[in-house]
């Protein structure tokens, strides 16, 4: 299991995928990614395989996990969306 602050999470996703070079990646401009393994991220657990989005606003970081998003342990997170 990796371990992240939501910080380096999002230090880490914010621009895979992108190709240009822009001030902002936009929820709509953000590439869909899956987790490769099972993942710790600000105190909350997420199985591998889980699909996630990150973006960026004008103020703030988010990580946004699909709804049918499960942990480890086949159960719901508490968490599906983190600000940074």
């Amino acid at each position: 299991m990796k371990f992240y602050s939501v910080e380096e999470f999002i230090q880490k996703h914010l621009r895979t995928g992108q190709h240009w070079n822009k001030k902002l990646i936009h929820s709509e401009d953000a590439k869909p990614q899956t987790l490769a393994e099972d993942t710790h991220i600000g105190g909350i657990e997420y199985a591998a395989g889980s699909e996630f989005k990150v973006f960026e606003t004008r103020n703030f970081g988010w990580i946004c996990f699909r709804q049918d998003t499960k942990s480890p342990d086949g159960n719901i997170p508490g968490k599906l969306i983190h600000k940074w």
